[in-house]
């Protein structure tokens, strides 16, 4: 483990001692967990697109042809109205 020495203002030390016994844990255990929450871990797919995001070409073909499938079914339109 490595030491690390932080030299804080009066007002920033209240609101570290504050913040620690909000959080019942000690001032290192809090240095901790604000660490462990700012780290962001690196998502390694775009969990909505479902591992399709490196492939913008076949995205854009099934966006297509769904738009094509909405248009032309009646149900989806308001009455009066079509874009095919």
């Amino acid at each position: 483990m490595e030491k690390i020495e932080l030299e804080l203002d009066e007002a920033m030390m209240t609101r570290v001692r504050w913040l620690a016994k909000a959080h019942n844990c000690t001032i290192p255990q809090l240095i901790i967990k604000a660490i462990e929450y700012l780290s962001v871990a690196e998502v390694e797919k775009y969990p909505l697109l479902g591992g399709w995001e490196d492939e913008p070409e076949v995205v854009d073909e099934i966006m297509a042809e769904i738009m094509n499938d909405r248009a032309a079914h009646p149900l989806n339109q308001k009455l009066g109205q079509s874009i095919t």
